[in-house]
């Protein structure tokens, strides 16, 4: 098939999956992208692994009330988008997630098949985890509403909506009135690896800095500990106030803490196999790549018993699955310290499952059948 390939993601996890993603689409397919923002290739960059790419340049993402202006200017451009895809001969349209309005304004414009891999819908940013109280708070999350609401609307316009976890599934229909199909993420277990390194006294959190993914948890739950182990942050984004703020909050418990931003993946890959422990404590995380990629590495994973991760990490086996309680976390991270045949055997546990069940091929056939399955929906109807 002639597929258009449309995205704005962020760096990240999601950005990593379309990467994956588009590099087995080309074997079988003639793969074009069609993007409005040139910094969305800053990671991973998908320029390299298409046939053809298309820009059509659009608005950046501004904060505060300039996200209207953001979300008034892309629509405009999304339609410029989809003109040019509908009178391009394709036979289906590949879309994911995009910086300004999550669901793209696309998926309304397009005559042709569609299949919309969503991370999340952005109804999720209501949960009470994302916002302060107050006043000021209270006026944004009105005026958040109506992005709510957009990425509804556009949503609507999918042939086909594809989700990456069970628990994505029941988000997206709760949020968006529309079943979704689970179709399955994966790693390269080729390239995230056990390089057979020495494991340092130190616990491993990646993934942006922010309050959703609870790095303040993991300070106070090793300040319960009697032997702290120094805590790695690898991070793609944040905001000065938050890591000021975890600063301060490690000084005050005594916790060594070391960040690292933006790391290649040969970096990454090496602080996943140095590590003793990786942690991973985002609230409610759709998904998570971080417990395969540390599974993949022959790595013991400690996660909180809640959202995507709990398909993923097998407590008892290949880590722990703990409440969101400071003493319990802090007892799992004790325990997987104390003992290096039990981090050893989890670590090999981890690896074989991740090797038999999050494999790449794995998870590019479940979206091949979606890719079908969606330019078959369009011809039963």
């Amino acid at each position: 098939m002639k597929i258009a390939f449309v995205h704005n993601l962020p760096s990240g996890g999601g950005k990593r999956s379309a990467f994956d993603f588009i590099k087995s689409m080309v074997k079988n397919h003639t793969v074009d992208l069609f993007y409005i923002d040139e910094t969305s290739e800053n990671y991973m960059d998908v320029r390299d692994i298409v046939n053809n790419v298309i820009l059509v340049p659009g608005p950046k993402t501004k904060g505060g009330l300039g996200i209207i202006y953001s979300m008034i200017k892309v629509k405009r451009i999304y339609a410029e988008v989809a003109r040019k895809i509908n009178n391009g001969g394709y036979d289906l349209a590949f879309v994911m997630q995009c910086k300004i309005c999550n669901s793209p304004f696309v998926l309304k414009y397009l005559q042709i098949p569609s299949l919309y891999y969503c991370q999340e819908p952005l109804a999720r940013s209501l949960e009470s985890h994302n916002w302060d109280r107050g006043w000021l708070n209270f006026f944004k999350k009105t005026v958040f509403r109506l992005r709510v609401y957009i990425d509804w609307y556009n949503a609507q316009g999918a042939t086909l909506i594809c989700a990456n976890s069970r628990y994505s599934v029941e988000n997206i229909y709760r949020y968006y009135g529309v079943y979704p199909r689970f179709s399955k993420l994966g790693v390269d277990i080729n390239h995230f690896r056990p390089l057979g390194l020495k494991r340092k006294l130190v616990v491993l959190c990646v993934g942006e800095l922010s309050a959703s993914k609870s790095q303040d948890f993991i300070i106070e739950s090793i300040s319960t500990m009697k032997v702290k182990p120094t805590i790695h942050f690898i991070y793609n984004s944040t905001n000065k106030n938050y890591k000021s703020y975890i600063q301060k909050l490690a000084d005050s418990h005594d916790v060594i803490v070391k960040f690292d931003e933006l790391v290649k993946d040969e970096e990454l890959i090496k602080a996943y196999n140095s590590a003793s422990v990786i942690l991973y404590t985002s609230k409610l995380e759709p998904f998570g790549f971080v417990p395969l990629e540390a599974m993949a590495c022959g790595t013991p994973i400690i996660g909180i018993a809640e959202g995507g991760i709990r398909e993923t990490i097998i407590h008892n086996k290949t880590g722990f699955l703990t409440e969101r309680d400071t003493i319990e976390y802090g007892k799992a991270i004790e325990t997987l310290l104390e003992d290096e045949l039990l981090r050893k055997i989890m670590g090999q546990n981890g690896r074989q499952y991740v090797s038999e069940n999050w494999t790449l091929d794995q998870s590019y056939i479940e979206l091949e059948k979606n890719l079908y399955r969606t330019a078959n929906l369009v011809l039963e109807k």
